[in-house]
């Protein structure tokens, strides 16, 4: 008997070994395949139990595929950009996935996990209830950086924000002019901000009245407010936390970061609204790269019978005019990421960079995504502008 029992265990141990070596050897062959393919692993987290729809991004807006025998949970994927669809009861929310190589995702392991997760519960307040919403891009990874520069890009997690689906337009800038806690208020301003406006006037073209020159094309309600330095951006942010923030919502120029994950959208595009800029797709912007044209900047109610928004729902963010960052001009890459640090505080007296081109720029390459201006915080122009985050406050 004993003889026996010892056999039937040699043979347990054996028959253990063998499946633990035949799952050792199947694990090793997927994995060859995953590398020879340049695969990553999606993996979803759905706190909110939501259907989810998984999309590989075309070169526009309406070639994006989606792959359907993705089963909600998990996938291996090869190298290209993706986005997830998440249907909520009153809202569809987007994921971006930029898939760049073997095991090259945002994890430790080298996977790409993405957590799906409610977002909180009511809209940021609007200064103007005829203007476009916030749009709400959630949190999470996504590819910062010049994708032509191969030691440029890296991931970067941002917690979820909204951001303005417009700029900043005169109507709203002029309210900010007229209120007595507004332009008038020290507390709004950096004390490099109350410097530059003891020393000079405002030329923001909210400003302009219906006799001036430029009103027709500078100066209406609702285009966009240009000739603002960044002082001025700032100023009018922090009006905006304290007038209408309720003690519940912070408003900020976007950090450099926050700005290229809404310009990108979640299909992950060079430009706003594409994956290149061709003669035919030229036409998605408002860019026309001539000072004495009759129409410069689009406003808002004619964006919205004209232009096309992001998959996120912003419009114009290659183009029109461009935007102001919180963010100094600090050089990122692989070996020195981006991080949310002392890049974006408020008292920097340093260049900030400048992002998405205007109507005015003289070269397609400044519409890019990850094309990076940068001005001093005095420099105001005719095409240069801004639009506003906002998040909820701890």
């Amino acid at each position: 008997m004993k003889k026996v029992h010892a056999v039937a265990i040699i043979a347990g141990t054996l028959a253990i070994a063998g499946f633990a070596a035949a799952r050792y050897f199947r694990n090793e062959r997927n994995e060859r395949l995953h590398f020879e393919r340049e695969e990553t692993e999606l993996i979803i987290i759905n706190l909110a139990n939501a259907p989810i729809r998984l999309f590989k991004a075309g070169k526009s807006l309406p070639q994006a595929i989606e792959i359907a025998e993705f089963n909600g949970q998990r996938a291996w994927l090869p190298r290209a950009d993706y986005f997830l669809k998440v249907d909520l009861p009153n809202q569809t929310i987007f994921y971006p996935i930029s898939i760049s190589g073997y095991r090259r995702g945002p994890d430790a392991d080298g996977s790409f996990p993405v957590t799906i997760r409610l977002p909180a519960s009511g809209a940021p307040p609007r200064l103007a209830g005829s203007l476009p919403e916030w749009v709400f891009v959630p949190s999470g990874s996504f590819l910062i950086g010049d994708r032509r520069n191969p030691r440029e890009p890296h991931y970067v997690w941002l917690s979820a924000f909204f951001i303005g689906a417009f700029e900043v337009t005169n109507a709203e800038f002029r309210e900010f002019v007229r209120d007595a806690q507004g332009y008038a208020e020290n507390s709004n301003w950096t004390e490099a901000g109350q410097k530059w406006r003891a020393e000079n006037q405002s030329r923001a073209t909210a400003l302009l009245k219906e006799s001036d020159a430029e009103f027709k094309r500078f100066g209406q309600d609702d285009q966009p407010v240009t000739w603002v330095t960044w002082f001025e951006a700032a100023a009018f942010c922090r009006w905006m936390t304290k007038k209408f923030g309720q003690g519940r919502w912070l408003f900020s120029l976007p950090s450099e970061a926050e700005w290229e994950k809404a310009a990108r959208g979640p299909d992950s595009f060079d430009f706003a609204l594409s994956q290149s800029l061709s003669d035919e797709e030229s036409k998605l912007y408002n860019w026309k790269k001539n000072p004495g044209a009759p129409e410069t900047v689009v406003g808002a109610l004619e964006t919205r019978a004209r232009f096309q928004a992001n998959r996120y729902g912003a419009f114009h963010l290659s183009g029109n005019v461009a935007e102001w960052t919180q963010t100094v001009n600090r050089p990122f890459n692989r070996e020195r990421p981006y991080a949310d640090d002392e890049r974006n505080r408020d008292d920097w007296t340093e260049a900030r960079v400048v992002r998405g081109g205007s109507w005015y720029s003289a070269s397609i390459a400044l519409l890019s995504i990850a094309y990076r201006d940068t001005f001093q915080p005095e420099v105001r122009h005719h095409d240069l502008g801004f639009r506003v985050v906002t998040k909820p406050l701890p």
